[in-house]
């Protein structure tokens, strides 16, 4: 039976209700979303500017905000997102506030990446120092000290050294003649190794031996200043990164609990590293006209008080000559470059790079090779 024109309007009539509500529906959706963004557009944008700050000023002062540092590569990946949803909604006042903070956050995250054009120049120097830092975690491990054989470097500076009385690191002395500051079988400290001549080497004072060494190294005719450091752990522990890489954020009242303990273990050791970088400063200063090289696992990353404390200056080698994205650290999602090795001016960072391949500890080796500059002798 052919359908009346009663029935073919009031098919017309609900069809346009229904479209009138799917587009409120799609409205609405669109206007929480827009509300959403906006929030997360202010939390990035606090969040940069902590991030900014942060280096500049002593963690006693920020308290829990100085571990906002940790998340800055997340925190810029945010922010991006942010604008490319402003960009697609076409919101342009939006859009600019966004993209206003990303540069912001560009500046900060320079620090973690870097793009680097030249070849490397070992090969063009033969005179080149080839260093290694590297955090061994304790480990007393052949196959760790084949590797560094492998990489032929001039400085090996080890940080949680321990001696080993089954003579394993003795067998690198065996493949690479090197003279070491070891001392005594109980050492459980920042060491240095070299194949170079150990002129004089000594502590930083008011810092143990845990924390802090320095070697004076001729090399090549040149003398070095190398200086090793461990600076205070942040103390979290395995079991604390499976619970952050977990996604253990339940908020129930043992997980907030953690998670307030993690956070205090972070300021706490914030504060320590700050006043054991102003030391290290301080000797570093105290050292010129010397070329200084500082290695270590300062255990904080480049937007850090501490950080920016020790390499204010001096030339982070990563910046110098290194590409791509640094991490050295295997925990907290691979994110956190905390291993260094800077220098002082009048050295030419040739080549800078982590070796991914020696994964046996929780820290990655960092490799540069130096050279001195004997036209700002």
């Amino acid at each position: 039976m052919a359908r009346t024109n009663g029935h073919i309007y009031s098919d017309y009539r609900k069809g346009k209700v229904g479209n009138k509500k799917r587009r409120f529906s799609l409205s609405l959706m669109l206007f929480i979303l827009d509300v959403v963004m906006i929030a997360v557009l202010f939390a990035a944008a606090v969040a940069t500017i902590v991030c900014v700050v942060t280096p500049s000023v002593e963690p006693a002062r920020l308290g829990v905000l100085s571990t906002v540092v940790l998340a800055a590569p997340i925190i810029y990946i945010v922010s991006l997102c942010v604008l490319f949803y402003w960009i697609i909604r076409w919101k342009w006042s939006l859009t600019f506030v966004s993209l206003v903070f990303v540069l912001i956050g560009s500046f900060a995250v320079g620090k973690y990446y870097n793009i680097y054009f030249k070849q490397q120049a070992s090969v063009i120097y033969p005179d080149n120092i080839k260093v290694v830092s590297y955090n061994i975690c304790n480990l007393n491990e052949q196959a760790i000290v084949d590797t560094l054989a492998l990489h032929r470097p001039h400085i090996v500076c080890l940080q949680e050294y321990k001696s080993d009385n089954g003579g394993v690191w003795k067998s690198l002395g065996k493949k690479l003649p090197y003279n070491t500051t070891a001392s005594g079988n109980a050492d459980f400290s920042c060491e240095i190794f070299t194949n170079q001549t150990i002129l004089r080497q000594g502590l930083i004072d008011s810092l143990p031996r845990f924390n802090a060494i320095w070697a004076d190294i001729l090399c090549n005719k040149d003398t070095l200043r190398v200086i090793n450091l461990h600076l205070k752990s942040t103390t979290i522990t395995q079991q604390d990164i499976d619970f952050v890489e977990e996604h253990q954020y339940v908020l129930d009242s043992a997980r907030k609990m953690k998670i307030r303990t993690i956070t205090d273990k972070l300021v706490e050791n914030n504060n320590f590293r700050s006043a054991q970088a102003r030391k290290v400063s301080e000797f570093v200063a105290a050292s010129h006209p010397m070329k200084v090289v500082v290695c270590g696992d300062f255990n904080d990353v480049p937007l850090s008080y501490s950080y920016r404390t020790i390499a204010k200056q001096l030339t982070d080698t990563f910046r110098a000559a290194g590409s791509g994205y640094r991490y050295t650290f295997r925990g907290f999602f691979k994110l956190l470059p905390i291993d260094y090795i800077l220098v002082s001016e009048g050295i030419d960072v040739l080549s800078y790079e982590v070796d991914y391949t020696m994964d046996r500890s929780d820290h990655y080796p960092v490799i540069s090779r130096l050279r001195v500059n004997r036209e700002n002798k």
